[in-house]
């Protein structure tokens, strides 16, 4: 309170020192601007200020005023991130401020305004030092972007590759692409090659570009969750040759600048600003030494271009960008403000307060413009003790927007171990990933993030269909006392899975959701992973896509409690995905209403059986009365039936920033990525024949499964035997395993429309029970397409008998349905057998209903010791 009441009286204090573009480090500084004789005046640095700081403290250690540094607008390019340490710090009666000069914007910068160009042929021309590099240009305030290839599209992996002999074990450096895909001559060792996974991306230098085959200068990494499997995402950063577009920009590897202005700039007047460092304000304390840098107060600063450099052998980063620096990067800051302060043309996150940081206030702040994401707060692994934890701060009132512009995975507010944090009434928007994220434990370990509170924040634009398997908010670990209240969380969508309201992951437990509004949701307002012990309770969810609410793995304990809630929907199921043990989660008195007024079931069960389970006992069907929830309105009308089930209505009104500010926030910042529509797909989803793959390797593009404690029951590549070259795959079926749908291996296609073609080459030995089938995941219970199966010896297709094939040789089958909506729902099938004509069974029955391709599977199903083999897999789009 003493530190805000210093604040406050700035205005009417004039300061210790001043700083001004205008002044001279050789001066006294005591002066807001230079005296007539033009011999003293303000100093023209921070770094100087910060010295005379240093020596009035230590003339005046028992001072029981604050000091004060007001800097005057425009522009400082500093020469090296300004570093802080205890001795820059204060006490609760003096504390140390740095100020904005009433009424005007002092700009730290990273970056230095490029002069000089030279005009040719319309494009904009500047040499600059050797060994200068950057990856973003800000042009008149604001953000250019370098060639890509293709433009305003993705390109997708038509066939996944396994690795090269150097790499082999170390994950994915080389991925196929369709014909006329991509040209030779696109290649150049300076361009980058993004890959879009699930949630993150990774960004690895080209290697080279040859028929069909593009190769990275190192592998993307191991887990399945960041390959290049077929179907992934993909597009070319930095190509110089495809520089073509007003407003892109090309730094040559000889240092060369060439921009494409657009119309009406002019390179006398226009402000180029290029960035030099990584950080601005470094703030070291030592919170293990018992030094941290205390009382320190940021007002009304600008902290702007910050620069990013890829290595040399790329980027590739599990989640959430969280590695990545910031402009303010602080260490044991402890009672601090910094309020009113903009961060902005940065190239990683705003601010991060880690290691030490303690009873810090954000306040009043913009973040904007972010090659990352905004605020971090914590560690990525528990700290030792007490005094070298992060927490206990208030976040209030602050914007944070226009995140990812680079690294798409960046948060609006990450939090990761960190405890007793208050994240409130802030505007959170224009993000491709999460935009809260609390929580850094996987599992049931030891968390440091609980009693955590996030309330009243606004929540939207999230995940616009770039990257999948995020949130508003996304949570992981144990978090006792933490509460997620009234928060707004609106217009969430990922690019295939995932686009939750609110998403308990990874062992999240002991967590309070109440009086929350989340609405347009791609596959549902709620989801957890797993978990235990959570409470979601008198919330509104409405108009989810794929499914209202969501929950996947099963445990021997409660899950969660889902109570008085609100659930209005227009599409999709009730409840998606895994609801098949009603004994580990608890749904009662909730309100639940399918606008169309149509029948829905429970998990497959209607509310009378699925009450005779124990769940939704006092929930009610029924319309809740909004007065214009597809307006936006969710008041309640007179006479709701909302009030049957207990829901308390809660104030709709009082969500997000309240307070003047936010202004860097409301300048255009372009769009980072295309969008979901844009993606350039192969008609040919899978075309396989085993021969570059390894005997012993797995299907690429695929995802296998096998028992993990039957290890001969495999799918893997074999030499025994092929139907063409030398290669097929072998399923390997044994006794014993945990699922009898294992061995399985299934592909995830995507197609939503049109004639699908599909063939493969089948071998048979004795006794084996062989299925592939074509489903629509999507939904829950899912839906199938085309459908056979062999058993003893028998041909049956959607269970309809067709005839008798022999083990022991090679057949053909061939598949063609319609797919998607508007199709009839039946299928062909031919097969080839040796020394027989082609048999072919038209109009054989499926389910119409199928929408999306996400499960196209090959199941080995016999309980015995047999099996069978496949080869030459094909699957396109006619």
């Amino acid at each position: 309170m003493l530190l805000l009441t210093c604040l406050t009286l700035l205005a009417d204090a004039p300061a210790d020192f001043y700083v001004a573009p205008a002044g001279r480090d050789a001066w006294s500084g005591t002066l807001p601007a230079p005296n007539a004789a033009g011999t003293d005046g303000p100093f023209a640095t921070p770094a100087r200020a910060q010295q005379a700081v240093r020596a009035l403290r230590a003339a005046a250690p028992q001072r029981a005023t604050p000091v004060t540094v007001l800097l005057r607008g425009g522009v400082y390019e500093l020469a090296a991130p300004l570093l802080l340490d205890p001795r820059d710090g204060g006490s609760a009666a003096s504390p140390t401020v740095w100020a904005a000069y009433p009424g005007e914007q002092p700009v730290l910068s990273g970056g230095t305004r490029l002069r000089g160009w030279r005009v040719e042929g319309g494009r904009w021309k500047l040499q600059l030092p050797a060994g200068q590099r950057f990856a973003q240009l800000t042009v008149n305030g604001q953000r250019r972007y370098r060639p890509r290839f293709p433009k305003g599209r993705y390109l997708t992996v038509a066939k996944e590759l396994p690795p090269t002999p150097a790499n082999e074990g170390q994950g994915w450096d080389r991925l196929g692409f369709a014909k006329g895909q991509l040209d030779p001559a696109l290649a150049a060792p300076d361009v980058e090659v993004v890959a879009f996974h699930e949630w993150t991306c990774t960004r690895i230098p080209l290697k080279s570009i040859t028929e069909g085959v593009l190769t990275l200068t190192r592998p993307t990494g191991t887990p399945y969750w960041i390959g290049l499997q077929q179907g992934r995402r993909f597009l070319l950063d930095n190509v110089g040759a495809a520089l073509s577009e007003p407003g892109e920009w090309y730094l040559s590897p000889t240092g060369e600048l060439t921009y494409l202005p657009l119309p009406g700039e002019d390179p006398a007047t226009t402000e180029v600003v290029a960035p030099r460092l990584t950080e601005l304000l470094q703030v070291r304390g030592d919170a293990a030494a018992g030094l941290p840098v205390a009382h320190l107060a940021l007002r009304g600063l600008t902290l702007a271009h910050t620069n990013y450099v890829l290595p040399p052998d790329g980027r590739s980063f599990p989640q959430a960008e969280a590695d990545l620096p910031a402009a303010l990067n602080a260490r044991a800051l402890v009672d601090s403000q910094i309020e009113d302060c903009t961060f902005e043309h940065l190239a990683g996150w705003g601010l991060d307060l880690a290691g030490g940081c303690q009873r810090d206030t954000i306040r009043g702040c913009t973040f904007a413009d972010l090659g990352a994401g905004g605020l971090k707060i914590g560690l990525m692994g528990a700290a030792p003790t007490a005094v070298e934890q992060c927490g206990w701060h208030t976040i209030t009132q602050n914007t944070l927007a226009h995140g990812g512009r680079l690294h798409p995975a960046g948060i609006g507010v990450w939090i990761g171990h960190s405890p007793y944090n208050e994240i409130t009434q802030n505007d959170i928007y224009d993000f491709y990933y999460t935009g809260i994220s609390v929580g850094w434990t996987w599992g049931y370990g030891v968390s440091q993030a609980h009693h955590n509170t996030i309330a009243d924040n606004h929540v939207w634009l999230i995940g616009q269909g770039v990257l999948s398997d995020m949130g508003g908010i996304y949570t992981l670990g144990l978090h006792d006392g933490t509460e997620i209240r009234h928060n707004l969380f609106h217009d969430i969508d990922a690019y295939t899975y995932g686009g939750w309201g609110i998403y308990f992951d990874e062992g999240t437990s002991r967590i309070l959701a109440e009086d929350n509004l989340v609405y347009r949701t791609k596959t549902g307002g709620f989801h957890q992973h797993y978990g235990r012990d959570n409470v979601v309770r008198n919330n509104i969810f409405a108009y989810a896509k794929v499914q209202q609410l969501q929950r996947t793995r099963s445990e021997e304990h409660r899950s969660f409690t889902f109570e008085q809630n609100i659930v209005l929907w227009n599409e999709g199921p009730l409840l998606g995905s895994n609801w098949r043990d009603p004994e580990h989660f608890v749904l009662r008195r909730n309100l639940y209403w399918h606008t169309a007024g149509t029948p829905f079931d429970f998990a497959g069960h209607t509310l009378p059986a699925w009450q005779a389970k124990g769940q939704d006992l006092e929930s009610v069907v029924a319309d809740p009365l909004f007065v214009g929830p597809e307006q936006g309105d969710y008041s309640l009308q007179p006479g709701s039936p909302a009030a049957r089930i207990g829901f308390r209505p809660f104030p709709l009104t009082g969500w997000g920033r309240t307070t003047p500010g936010g202004e860097a926030a409301r300048r255009a910042v372009p769009a980072a990525w295309p969008p979901p529509t844009a993606v350039e797909v192969s008609k040919v989803a899978l075309d396989e024949d085993f021969e570059l793959v390894a005997v012993g390797g797995k299907c690429p593009g695929g995802q296998t499964n096998e028992d993990a404690k039957v290890t001969t029951a495999t799918c893997r590549v074999t030499a025994e035997t092929a139907a063409s070259g030398q290669h097929s795959l072998k399923f390997s079926d044994q006794p014993g395993q945990q699922n009898p749908w294992d061995p399985h291996l299934v592909f995830n296609p995507g197609y939503r429309d049109g004639v699908l073609e599909a063939s493969f080459d089948l071998r048979l030995l004795p006794g084996a029970v062989f299925q592939h089938e074509w489903r629509d995941w999507t939904v829950t219970p899912y839906l199938v397409g085309p459908s056979l199966q062999v058993k003893d010896g028998q041909l049956t297709a959607n269970g309809r008998a067709l005839r008798a094939v022999p083990s022991g040789v090679w057949l053909h089958c061939e598949l063609v349905c319609p797919w998607g909506a508007g199709q009839p729902g039946t299928w062909t099938l031919r097969l080839s057998l040796p020394g027989e004509p082609a048999q072919e069974w038209p109009d054989l029955p499926c389910d119409k209903r199928c929408r999306t391709l996400s499960f196209f599977g090959f199941i080995a199903h016999a309980e015995t010791a047999t099996g069978f083999y496949l080869d030459n897999l094909k699957l396109r789009q006619r």
